[in-house]
């Protein structure tokens, strides 16, 4: 017995859903990098090579 296949509607309800989950990732941790970048010193962000006002810019790029 096989599965019953999905209507068009429901195929495109998960595929919706599929991507707000990803994008409700995406921003969780693109806050938690916020988080973590704005706790560190001017000092420890110099030795990543980045400057405070560069944090914002580097959030915002694709990471791909």
């Amino acid at each position: 017995m096989t599965a019953p296949a999905h209507s068009p509607f429901h195929q495109r309800l998960m595929l919706a859903l599929r991507g707000w989950r990803r994008r409700m990732a995406e921003h969780r941790r693109k806050r938690a990098d916020s988080q973590h970048l704005a706790g560190m010193s001017d000092h420890e962000l110099r030795d990543l090579g980045i400057g405070r006002s560069q944090v914002n810019a580097l959030l915002e790029r694709d990471r791909y």
